[in-house]
Order: C-alpha cells, then sequence, then structure tokens
C-alpha cells in the first residue's frame, strides 16, 4: 500500500464518498462493498474491483486480496467514508455491470424473481440472497425499486450479488413481455379473489415470482397480468409475512415442486 491518506480532500475518498447517493453511483458507474467477508468473497467471484481502501487499524488478514490495488486510509477518514457505524476497516470500489434479459441463462425449470415497487434495503438484499440460494436464474427489480448498489442493500446481499444476475430499471411491461416470450407463467403473491393457497399453485417448469411493495403489495393491474395469484397460509395470529420472507417461502415452494434440490 501507499502513503498514509489522511485527508478528505483525496481524490480516492472523494470518489468513494460520493458513491455513497446513488447520483455518484451512476455518473462514476460504481459502487461500493464494505467489510471482509463481503471483499473477500466479491473478488473470488470475479467482482470488477477498481481498488480497496483500507483502515490502518484494520487487523484482517489481507493476503488474499494483494491481487487489488490497495490505499491505505487513517482511520477517522476511513469512518468518514464508511456507511455502517462500526467499519470492518476495509471496502472495495467496484464497476457496475449492465446486466439485461439477454443475459439470463434459461432451462426448462427457470426460476425469475420480480420485485415491483419495493423499497426497503433490507428487504431487497434478502431477497436476492435467498434467490441466490434457491437457485434463482435472476432477479428483476422493475423500475421503482430501491436502487441494488445502495450501500445497504449490498451490505445485505453480500457476495450473491455476483453469483444471480440482478436486473434493474426494467419497466413492468417489458418483464411480462420477456416471461411471455419465453413461455414462463408468473405467480403473483397478493390476496384477490381469485387467489388459491400457494402450496395448491402450479409452479412446475419455468416460474416468476412476483412480490410487492412492503406496505402496498403489488399493484392491481401487474396481479391483473400475472397467470396465478397465490396466498402464503396463515396458521396463527399474524396476519401477514415480512416481503422478504413471503418471497422466500415462494421461491422454495417452486423448488420443492420441481425438485430442484435434486439437480444441483
Amino acid at each position: 500500500m501507499e502513503q498514509l491518506i489522511t485527508s478528505r480532500d483525496n481524490k480516492y475518498v472523494k470518489l468513494a464518498k460520493s458513491l455513497c447517493t446513488k447520483q455518484g453511483r451512476d455518473k462514476e458507474g460504481m459502487f461500493i462493498i464494505e467489510g471482509y467477508r463481503n471483499v473477500r468473497d466479491a473478488s473470488c467471484k470475479g467482482a470488477k474491483i477498481e481498488f480497496l481502501l483500507v483502515s490502518d487499524k484494520c487487523s484482517y488478514d489481507l493476503t488474499a486480496l494483494k491481487k487489488h490495488k490497495m490505499y491505505n486510509l487513517a482511520p477517522k477518514i476511513f469512518d468518514y467514508v464508511s456507511d455502517t457505524v462500526t467499519p470492518q476497516g476495509i471496502m472495495a470500489i467496484c464497476r457496475m455491470e449492465e446486466i439485461n434479459f439477454s443475459d439470463i441463462e434459461l432451462e426448462n425449470d427457470s426460476l425469475i424473481v420480480v420485485c415491483e415497487n419495493l423499497q426497503d434495503p433490507g428487504n431487497a438484499g434478502t431477497i436476492i440472497r435467498s434467490a441466490d440460494a434457491a437457485g434463482a436464474k435472476a432477479v428483476i427489480m422493475a423500475k421503482g425499486c430501491v436502487d441494488v448498489y445502495n450501500p445497504k442493500v449490498t451490505r445485505s446481499i453480500m457476495s450473491s450479488l455476483f453469483s444471480v444476475k440482478v436486473i434493474q430499471g426494467k419497466n413492468i411491461d417489458s418483464v411480462f413481455g420477456f416471461l411471455k416470450s419465453n413461455k414462463i407463467k408468473s405467480v403473483a403473491g397478493a390476496l384477490t379473489d381469485k387467489s388459491v393457497p400457494l402450496f395448491d399453485a402450479d409452479m412446475k417448469g419455468s416460474c416468476a415470482v412476483f412480490i410487492g411493495n412492503e406496505g402496498n403489495g403489488l399493484t392491481a393491474e401487474t396481479v391483473k397480468r400475472c397467470d396465478t395469484t397465490v396466498t402464503i397460509p396463515m396458521l396463527g395470529g399474524a396476519e401477514s409475512l415480512n416481503a422478504s420472507t413471503a418471497a422466500a417461502v415462494m421461491m422454495y415452494e417452486f423448488v420443492r415442486q420441481n425438485e430442484t434440490y435434486k439437480k444441483g
């Protein structure tokens, strides 16, 4: 590493600080991954890491990360850039990757997760991690969803951002066009007069699971356009499930019906 950086006016510090806002991320085409495990896993999975910022007090063994350019920051400067309450002393500045529908590698029993107007960073990150765990081919964050490169999202996603294809910014019409052209059935999680219990729904073959806004759910128009609408049975006193929990339950019902766990 080079000489210790002690000024907020340093160009690398100013760049990293700008990436804490969506405007800065969009302008630079970069985003931040913070925390030792997240950075290490991102490096192993081929993330396009521009450089690392490391606190002078970082206690982690960075041997595995020596292939990346590193800049050593005074602790107070690292804390200034960090978006966390208790920083681990290491972050990676990564190049964004534009992913489109054509990049999704579909099979006969592909799982796609579609989020509409999802706003909570924690929910977004957890849904993407769950999609990765369930073997989903892609997560589509339709226009109006939280930015997946938001630092709060990248922390909760962990390295799954580099394991499952995440597409964002597409309007819902283009999403349905993609699903229709590839004969992928759509399943909405919503309570309507036509809803069926999740475990009675046909989710065999390629399927897209739709998850809506935390407070308002999916829009009525989107629900109407989906092939099937399902509800998750509530056996206790709870009226509903958190969006990310509901998404995980729906994903794993797809896994169960298609027995994809036997094929991995």
